[in-house]
């Protein structure tokens, strides 16, 4: 007998209840996903985010939308794949899957779309520039906020060490402020900002990772807890996750792992394609590196120079021809590839605890995928033409953090009355405060109900507060395109 049903896991449940009574079915539930997804800010935010090359004016160069897009198509391709493979041998009853194959193929295609939406102006560089600031400033922030509110109660007592600091911001709050992480902060996004209620599925269908930040990964989990998942704002939504759609601690949704397979099949060639499309690589250049790395992962295989041959004679020196057949049998490849592991490891992918992806490290198609990698590592991502608009964004980015800083500093109650008045005390963070996003404060003030409404002591009370309104600050300017970034920093520093 199957263990495995889909049924399960695939549902029309979503966190906040139709407000309809009438009954909908599944495919019709991720049809309304697709729309929800296509019509947020957030996605179309991403026309203007960095892929590798920031600040990018050739359209034909990928955004994070279009590189989005390219995933989406993969993994539909993917996801068919495996259907058909299924539908050919019978299973696709035996597994519940038989009438819902449009929604598993929806899912998935709406979690590509979504895989990059939390990603930060200037990609992964902005990622590392949000954690060393907090990392840096986070401390004394806090302190000084702390230390003010303490003033303002006029030094009562509390639970707060020599440090200012409470048990649960020392152990929790700040080290999960320390890491900024594109997929914890998509999810965020998503469920907590935007509010798109998503059903269940598609919420499971984009956590990639399955720990917060101020979490150690667990032994025997290494893959799935190698970067954080969810924030210890989100840490309530994974829970709820996990209850509906039975997903065991530390395990991962089955559809996570087409995602995950598709984007790293895409982002691999199309990063060399958009390279050469700029000059930074040659056709020549691009087949000598490709050589040259496959031979130091592989000593015995052909498999990749093969194919390197048939685009060079196919191609004719044109490099967008040598690029279209490359990627051609590349993507058949892998994807096929990744669609039979996917069928090989069933019970442990629709179980959550495949530790590794789908596109394994013992393979060929994994070897490929590593050189092509590591071409882009040596070759293009140390380019000045990426370097320098980088540096240019690290500046802007530490630049507004570092005036958004006073609001950081505020005890709680100056903080709750900026909305209120324009007093003389306070006039920087009252214009500071105005300038931020009217749904992520709204989001913060959510938070902070929550919070009152649970049982914490006061020195955890004032400390929660200042973790959400630090998520504001970072939800706020994480949330900026490259170039409205810059044209902020520029606007507020008077360059």
């Amino acid at each position: 007998m199957d263990t495995i049903d889909y049924r399960s896991k695939l549902t029309c449940d979503r966190p906040q209840p139709r407000t309809h009574d009438q009954p909908r079915d599944l495919i019709t539930e991720t049809e309304s996903n697709r729309g929800r997804i296509i019509q947020s800010a957030a996605l179309r935010r991403l026309q203007q985010k960095t892929q590798v090359y920031p600040l990018e004016t050739n359209a034909s160069v990928r955004s994070r939308l279009t590189h989005s897009l390219e995933v989406q198509q993969t993994a539909r391709y993917l996801s068919k794949t495996i259907l058909d493979q299924l539908k050919h041998s019978g299973k696709l009853a035996n597994y519940g899957l038989a009438g819902i194959e449009t929604a598993f193929t929806n899912l998935v295609e709406m979690s590509c779309l979504l895989h990059d939406v939390g990603n930060p102006p200037f990609g992964h560089f902005g990622e590392v520039a949000f954690s060393r600031w907090v990392q840096e400033h986070g401390q004394a922030c806090h302190h000084k906020a702390i230390a003010r509110q303490t003033m303002i109660q006029q030094g009562k007592p509390d639970s707060h060490d020599q440090n200012g600091h409470s048990a649960l911001f020392t152990h929790i709050l700040f080290p999960d402020l320390c890491v900024f992480e594109g997929n914890a902060q998509g999810l965020r996004i998503i469920h907590s900002l935007q509010s798109l209620n998503l059903t269940w599925s598609q919420l499971a269908a984009t956590i990639k990772y399955t720990r917060a930040p101020y979490q150690d990964a667990q032994t025997g989990f290494h893959y799935r807890q190698k970067k954080p998942g969810f924030y210890y704002s989100e840490q309530s939504l994974i829970e709820d996750i996990c209850q509906h759609l039975k997903i065991e601690k530390h395990c991962r949704f089955p559809l996570v792992y087409i995602m995950e397979a598709a984007d790293d099949i895409s982002y691999c060639i199309a990063d060399l394609e958009d390279a050469m499309d700029k000059g930074i690589l040659t056709l020549r250049g691009l087949s000598y590196w490709l050589n040259e790395v496959w031979q130091e992962h592989s000593a015995t295989s052909d498999y990749l120079p093969k194919l390197i041959k048939s685009a060079e004679t196919f191609a004719s020196n044109n490099p967008q021809d040598f690029i279209r057949h490359l990627r051609s049998h590349l993507v058949r490849d892998l994807v096929s590839y990744a669609a039979n592991r996917y069928l090989d490891q069933h019970e442990a992918v629709f179980n959550g605890t495949l530790d590794e992806p789908l596109i394994d490290g013992g393979s060929d198609q994994h070897l490929a995928l590593k050189t092509l990698k590591a071409v882009a590592i040596r070759h293009v991502f140390s380019s000045q033409e990426k370097e320098t608009p980088e540096l240019r964004g690290h500046a802007a980015l530490r630049g507004l953090l570092d005036i958004y800083r006073p609001i950081l500093e505020l005890p709680r109650d100056d903080f709750a009355k900026l909305g209120q008045l324009d007093d003389s005390e306070h006039f920087i963070e009252y214009r500071l405060n105005h300038r931020l996003s009217r749904k992520y404060k709204a989001a913060y003030l959510r938070a902070i109900q929550q919070v009152e409404q649970e049982n914490h002591s006061p020195a955890e009370a004032n400390d929660l507060e200042w973790y959400f309104r630090t998520r504001l600050i970072l939800d706020y300017i994480s949330g900026m395109t490259d170039h409205f970034l810059l044209t902020e920093y520029q606007t507020l520093s008077a360059i």
